[in-house]
């Protein structure tokens, strides 16, 4: 029998994986499986052996609460809004400890010191009964054999607070008069970890998201056609066999076959691919395409779970469940560290007491052991390092999602790249124009413009980006789906569109073989005028990045739902050796596995909500900030400026981070290996002893040590910086007429050395360039006199 729980209160991969390892070695109990993103644990078992209460008390017992899916409403930000109320109350109470504590260091006026440790008391003792989920977790995970940050915490924060709580007693009994306290060292330590897992929660929740996004994208309501007449029925309620009417804007709730109709589809969501498809009758479309023009009437195939859509759901989920969790670092050292120490203390108490008979004596080594052995510095390692690797990444348009994948990231040695709109602008645009007439592109341009300006369709918009707009008009205009555009201009008419569109006398037989591009065919009713070659175009940087990756030995591979002509050109274009064409989104899902089962350690790069199982089967799944929230949801890290070369960066913060939480806990334990044995008395022989007091001072040299460490991050190699652009040219160019003359002066200029950014202005004739060097005025006249123009001036 399988069973889903729902399991609340889980906050680190620690916790989840702590419940699979401890319900698993129950009797009648097959497989477990728990998805800390959705809060949920799949057991498989035997119901004649184990129950279903019994499953829920175990889990229980562990700390946590558990219940049948589905049983309650799930509030997603229940735990959020939790963490979030104890911050706020727990900072209006530090704040004011802060005061008392320290007061006296800024010569502020304070009470009697009796009254001040009264209140000192009172207010950390709030703190920390507010933040008692930490010790009751942290104890629970004692018990269960696997210490986690909870129990690092507690036992840092308890030990400030128990010999501040010693020291008051003693105060107030007159027996000694202590200078100081340690409440605010407990206090602050649970609070700032509150501080932590808060944001920590919001972090999963927008990662849950990806799932509710995914089925937002189907209509709730469909028009069914039934016996001829049209009605509004909820997309549930279909059937394999119901007949639905499609119309332009229309996304498709089901797989099924046109029955009648004739539509421009745009399979985006499904395939990646930006150029639409033309289907008619007897085509298969699959749920979550869109109609862009045209109408069709669907036959059902596959409704609800049974569809495309549906099952790159149930992907995304499968695949966020499965992912195996990267044990911390602090974790995996807690569970020998925090017991080690404990030991150590409760001897070191014990064999002071035998020595000298002196309780206070041996209590005051006890807990001076403690204290300097606190994992405040231990605890603090890998946080700290992960903030400013975060921040760095942030810095660069890079964020990291979690510090597990900030920590792994740099361990990646095969990227495996989605080409549209990732490699790719993921937008149609022309490539390539050729006439092949004498008449002038400044006449023909107008016309083209003005035929295109009618259509809604994404390549009549990349044909106007490139002619520039038009002010004549069209008579007599017709739109053929499927075809193209028939039309009157200055009382000649034109045809633009396919092959299909042109009079069969129309020769074009001498268009070259443009196979891996779009062709739009511009003719009369005499001849062939010209043709526009469209493809989707590859990004400036996309070769850079991957020369970068591939320098590094990481192994580079293309996946695009296109054909291999296209794929081969792409690929050979970038410089990428190895690419799959005419790949499914389970194709996909099953090339990451492919590779992973291969050993290599996979990082998957994509923007559409195709991509999103992809992205979370990958060890790390990297998303493309310009793309589809669903991507960006089911993603690890997110590159906000949509740049390839941003994945080496990635690499490499996260090698520098990993660098820097080795070294963190190495000194933390360094510290602690000097620390311990001079706490405990190993050097009272010589009169060298530590007192409580400077115990807790060395632990704050620690933890300053690891926080100085970890700011190094922000410190960028000499490798990872670019020439400052110390040159700014304006070019005045006289002869530029169309988007195609602005495009070969932007081509043109960024291959003169040292140039780094040019934009061009058509509408004010000029030219702007940024550079690291000073490029020769007589370099830049020629290359533009080379094209056919003019330069008028240069300014600097």
């Amino acid at each position: 029998m399988i069973k889903k729980f729902s399991v609340e209160g889980m906050s680190c991969t620690v916790c989840s994986q702590g419940i699979e390892r401890n319900l698993i070695k129950q009797d009648g109990v097959n497989s477990v499986t728990v998805s800390l993103i959705e809060k949920t644990m799949t057991v498989d078992f035997d119901h004649a052996i184990i129950s279903v209460d019994k499953i829920i008390g175990l889990t229980e017992s562990l700390g946590y609460t558990a219940y049948l899916y589905g049983a309650k409403k799930q509030d997603k930000y229940k735990d959020a809004k939790i963490l979030k109320n104890r911050f706020i109350i727990s900072l209006c109470l530090l704040i004011p400890l802060m005061y008392f504590c320290m007061g006296n260091m800024l010569s502020l006026p304070l009470p009697k010191k009796q009254i001040n440790f009264i209140i000192q008391f009172i207010l950390a003792t709030i703190i920390l009964v507010i933040n008692r989920k930490f010790f009751i977790n942290g104890t629970k995970a004692i018990c269960h054999g696997s210490p986690n940050m909870d129990t690092l915490v507690s036992l840092g924060s308890i030990s400030a607070y128990l010999y501040s709580v010693v020291v008051t007693v003693l105060l107030l009994s007159g027996k000694q008069n202590p200078t100081h306290t340690f409440f605010e060292g407990g206090a602050m330590v649970v609070s700032l970890v509150t501080l932590g897992k808060w944001l920590e929660e919001l972090s999963k929740i927008k990662t849950g998201d990806a799932i509710d996004s995914l089925n937002k994208l189907l209509p709730k309501t469909v028009t069914l056609i039934k016996d001829g007449v049209e009605i509004t029925v909820l997309t549930g309620e279909l059937k394999k066999g119901d007949v639905i009417l499609l119309k332009a804007g229309d996304y498709v709730p089901v797989d099924g076959i046109v029955v009648e109709g004739l539509a421009s589809i745009d399979k985006s969501a499904i395939t990646g691919e930006s150029i639409p498809e033309e289907i008619t009758v007897f085509g298969k479309v699959n749920s979550g395409s869109i109609l862009k023009d045209g109408y069709i009437k669907l036959k059902a195939d596959k409704v609800g779970n049974d569809t495309l859509f549906s099952k790159i759901v149930e992907m995304v989920k499968d695949a966020g469940a499965s992912k195996a969790p990267i044990q911390k670092i602090a974790d995996k050292v807690s569970s020998v560290f925090v017991p080690i120490v404990t030991v150590i203390s409760v001897i070191t108490f014990i064999v002071w007491c035998l020595i000298t008979k002196d309780l206070y004596k041996a209590f005051n080594f006890g807990i001076s052991v403690l204290v300097v052995s606190c994992p405040c510095a231990l605890g603090l390692a890998t946080p700290v390092a992960v903030m400013a690797g975060t921040g760095r990444g942030a810095s660069e348009g890079i964020l990291f999602k979690n510090a597990e994948v900030l920590q792994s990231a740099h361990k990646i040695n095969c990227v495996l790249l989605d080409k549209t709109a990732t490699i790719t602008e993921g937008k149609p645009c022309v490539v390539d124009y050729i006439n092949y007439t004498g008449e002038a592109n400044e006449t023909l341009f107008p016309i083209i413009s003005a035929l295109e300006s009618k259509s809604n369709h994404p390549l009549a918009q990349s044909v106007i980006e490139y002619c520039g707009k038009s002010e004549k008009t069209v008579q007599e205009y017709e739109y053929v789906i499927g075809s193209g555009i028939i039309g009157k201009v200055d009382n000649v008419k034109y045809y633009l569109g396919n092959n299909k569109i042109l009079p069969p006398y129309i020769d074009v037989s001498i268009v070259k073989d443009l196979s891996a591009k779009t062709i739009l065919y511009f003719a009369d009713d005499y001849q062939l005028i010209s043709v526009f070659a469209l493809a989707d175009r590859v990004k400036k940087d996309s070769k850079k990045a991957i020369t970068e990756l591939k320098k590094s030995g990481i192994k580079t591979v293309m996946i695009t739902g296109d054909n291999k002509s296209t794929a081969k050109d792409i690929a050979n274009e970038v410089g990428i050796d190895e690419f799959l064409y005419e790949v499914l989104p389970e194709d996909k899902y099953l090339t990451v596995e492919k590779y992973k089962k291969q050993g290599y350690i996979t990082a998957m790069v994509g923007d559409g909500i195709n991509d999103s199982p992809a992205l979370r089967t990958s060890d790390i799944g990297i998303a493309m900030g310009t793309g589809t929230d669903v991507a960006i949801n089911s993603a690890d890290v997110v590159i906000v400026n949509g740049s390839l070369t941003a994945i080496k960066k990635t690499l490499e913060i996260s090698k520098k981070t990993n660098k820097i939480i080795k070294q963190n806990l190495f000194w933390a334990f360094f510290y602690n290996v000097i620390g311990i044995p001079i706490a405990g008395g190993v050097l009272s022989f010589a009169n060298i002893t530590l007192t409580p007091a400077i115990a807790s001072a060395m632990m704050s040299i620690s933890s300053l040590f690891v926080v100085s460490n970890a700011l190094r991050v922000n410190k960028g190699s000499k490798n990872s910086k670019t020439k400052v652009s110390k040159y700014n040219l304006t070019i005045l160019i006289e002869g530029m007429h169309c988007n195609h003359c602005a495009f070969k002066v932007e081509s043109a200029l960024s291959k003169i050395k040292g140039v780094q950014k040019v934009e061009v202005s058509l509408e004010n004739k000029k030219a702007t360039i940024s550079s690291s060097e000073n490029v020769a005025k007589e370099i830049i006249e020629n290359t533009i006199k080379d094209l056919g123009f003019v330069v008028q001036n240069i300014v600097r």
